[in-house]
């Protein structure tokens, strides 16, 4: 049902390319006010004005009317998706206060799986479409997409903690919607408080930007500590609509019955519909396909695309974002999307980025992770005590180790929540063997194999198993523990330390861990969940870097906002300052707080 076009010519074919309802600005309409996302019961969506301010760049302008270009000139065939391509996706949480890593990695994982059923059509109540809405619009078929969405899993841009095998879940590490190190990624930015459910350029660039959804619109479930999503919109769908639009779909109605989305089996429709609408509605002579995803209704009324549709986005991909194609093979699994399945995105176990197959939608039984013992474990001992240090294992809650004196029938154990043990009361001039397990939300992983260090007579240093340069790392926090974590990155962006959030009212408390660090280069990254750093006001915060003697090396005042980082090196076991940077879009003014 091919809808007219009302203006000719480039000026005024683009005019009604970027928006829903004609402008001969080239502006895009608002949408509906912009209400507290609480208060909003009909969807809202900010694409309009978020095009419209991109528009502005003439450069911007001039590239958005030869995208419609190149899709107009490409076949619209649809043929069977024999090997769906696969896309990277990475998912930035933003502002979370006191956040649960593991819950928002699940979420998120759990919201990719939503995307891809949505897309592919394999969504369990696609048969409200088969069975029931299909007979309103004869010759009109549901759209089957041939992609696959990927959260990444290897790779990744330094500077954000993420370790390898990890899923591209980043949170409180980036700022707005659009972050350049993650070019050649389906970007999700989940923000507090955007005044709508959600956003996205008509037709993204891949360049670092992409889709930015309200943290109260984003998954399913019960969600996580701030991020929830909220009825009607907690199925997922939001995220369903905006991808639409990053991939070149407009919103399916128009001011009046004349206005083009430029996908020929999408009916004329005079105005969006909210909630859930009877069958059988109508407007502009024809039945309205307001279950679309791409119109305003609750995401239990919203289950289908169109065939036309599922080939413009195709076409869209194949002519403007093949760099997001060519990407997937360098970030995303082999078989991540591969066949005729959706893989289980959060089956991906101990670096395995293949995931696991388990068959489609029914993949939620795949929710568990494998609990990795510690490696690159160092010990430094002298006549009467030791500590242990080891990398952080994704997902580990806490830590335990047992230990005896060689030959001894019991052990002593201890538990920590960072990544080292310190071990007192030792006797001098003995042997002690230990081994050392994570503990996970899903259980423990085994103990490491039995190793042994040496304790040194009275007044001798004992073993020393460090064969780098032995930091100490002395964070003092503020009253507002639940704010403050750091991380310890190697110059390939993985976390070999990280500690918090800890707990409130602990103004001077100060946490320490240890690290044993060969030749390379690093990164200590403190962050502040609220973006009002650890200093002044509510305490004397800091943090700080010594070497294992008590020098100071480098430190934080802990003013800063969102982030500080001290990147330095490590060359012949000497430590080597490079900079001590804090990135000025993350600062702000606060009003505390809780």
């Amino acid at each position: 049902m091919k809808k007219t076009v009302l203006l000719t010519g480039i000026l005024a074919g683009l005019v009604l390319l970027v928006g829903c309802k004609k402008d001969l600005d080239l502006g895009l309409e608002e949408g509906p006010a912009e209400t507290p996302i609480g208060q909003v019961k009909k969807r809202s969506c900010s694409m309009h004005a978020h095009t419209n301010r991109l528009l502005e760049d003439p450069n911007y302008r001039e590239a958005h009317r030869r995208k419609f270009e190149k899709v107009r000139s490409m076949v619209s065939e649809r043929n069977p998706c024999s090997a769906p391509v696969t896309i990277p996706v990475a998912v930035h949480f933003q502002g979370v206060n006191n956040p649960d890593a593991a819950c928002l990695r699940q979420l998120a994982m759990d919201q990719i799986r939503i995307l891809n059923e949505d897309f592919r059509g394999t969504n369990s109540d696609i048969t409200k479409w088969t069975n029931e809405a299909a007979s309103f619009f004869p010759g009109i078929s549901q759209g089957e997409t041939c992609m696959n969405f990927c959260l990444a899993t290897k790779n990744h841009p330094s500077g954000y903690g993420l370790t390898e095998g990890s899923v591209a879940v980043t949170i409180n590490t980036t700022n707005g919607d659009f972050d350049e190190k993650w070019a050649d990624y389906l970007n999700i930015f989940v923000q507090p408080d955007i005044g709508a459910l959600g956003y996205a350029p008509l037709g993204g660039e891949g360049k670092g930007d992409g889709v930015v959804i309200d943290a109260l619109a984003f998954g399913t479930g019960n969600g996580c500590t701030g991020v929830s999503p909220e009825a009607p919109f907690n199925l997922g769908r939001t995220l369903t609509h905006e991808v639409g639009h990053y991939f070149l779909l407009d919103h399916i109605w128009g001011d009046g019955c004349s206005t083009d989305d430029e996908v020929a089996d999408t009916p004329d429709a005079e105005a969006d519909y909210a909630g859930c609408p009877a069958l059988g509605a109508s407007s502009c002579g024809s039945n309205d396909m307001h279950m679309n995803y791409m119109d305003y209704t609750d995401d239990a009324c919203m289950y289908v695309f169109s065939a036309g549709q599922s080939s413009r986005m195709e076409n869209y991909l194949s002519s403007s974002l093949q760099h997001l194609v060519d990407k997937a093979s360098s970030v995303c699994g082999t078989d991540n999307g591969g066949g005729d399945r959706p893989t289980c995105l959060d089956g991906i176990q101990n670096g395995d980025e293949t995931g696991v197959d388990c068959g489609g939608s029914n993949c939620s039984p795949c929710n568990t992770t494998t609990c990795s013992p510690p490696s690159n474990i160092n010990v430094v001992a002298s006549s009467s005590s030791a500590v242990i240090t080891f990398t952080v294992v994704e997902g580990a809650n806490g830590y335990q180790c047992k230990y005896r004196p060689q030959g001894s029938d019991d052990f002593l154990e201890l538990t920590a929540q960072l990544s080292f043990f310190t071990l007192n009361d030792l006797q001098a001039g003995t042997v002690y063997e230990y081994e050392i397990q994570s503990v996970c939300a899903d259980g423990t992983s085994d103990y490491t194999s039995l190793a042994t260090f040496s304790t040194g007579s009275d007044g001798d240093h004992g073993s020393c198993e460090c064969t780098g340069l032995q930091l100490d790392i002395a964070l003092t926090l503020d009253a507002w523990g639940s704010e403050v974590s750091y991380e310890l990155l190697d110059e390939e962006g993985t976390a070999l330390k990280t500690g918090g959030p800890f707990e409130d009212e602990q103004n001077g408390v100060v946490i320490e861990d240890m690290a044993c660090l060969e030749d390379g280069c690093y990164t200590l990254a403190l962050f502040d969940s609220f973006g009002d750093g650890i200093c002044c006001e509510y305490g004397e915060g800091k943090l700080e870097l010594l070497e294992h003697t008590g020098e100071l090396l480098a430190s934080s005042d802990g003013s800063y906002g969102f982030v500080d980082y001290i990147d330095f090196c490590v060359e012949g076991g000497q430590f080597q300052l490079i900079e001590a940077r804090r990135p000025t879009n993350h600062n702000r003014v606060a009003v505390k707080k809780k």
